[in-house]
């Protein structure tokens, strides 16, 4: 083979290390959703066995598992993919948020986001 002078070794770039911490982030998931499942069928197994009210609170604790499981599952989601659009002051995506004074004077405050907003998509000329 020929050697063609380019280097084939990979190196660790911001992007690959960002992407590895969100992968081992994203891979714990599915274990944590599962133990928040079975914690909670167990503590309403001990509270029903306990109390002798079987099994009103296996299900209850079931359902709070769950909610427990799915609110983790968002919390890690949420922080493995941030996202990088603004809200604006009614909650909604890419509505014109507040307004900045600049070199221009005072005037919407332009999204530095590379998704479209709404002044964008039905910009009219009207500037």
């Amino acid at each position: 083979m020929q050697d063609t002078g380019h280097d084939v070794t990979p190196r660790m770039t911001k992007n690959v290390g960002e992407s590895l911490r969100a992968a081992g982030a994203l891979s714990t998931v599915g274990l944590s959703f599962v133990l928040a499942l079975g914690m909670g069928f167990w503590l309403g197994t001990a509270l029903d066995r306990w109390i002798g009210t079987k099994p009103l609170f296996t299900i209850v604790c079931f359902f709070l598992g769950l909610a427990a499981g799915i609110l983790n599952v968002y919390r890690v989601v949420s922080q493995a993919y941030p996202t990088t659009r603004s809200t604006g002051p009614a909650g909604s995506v890419g509505s014109s948020g507040p307004t900045e004074s600049g070199p221009t004077g005072p005037g919407p405050a332009q999204s530095t986001s590379p998704e479209p907003t709404d002044r964008d998509l039905y910009d009219d000329g009207d500037r």
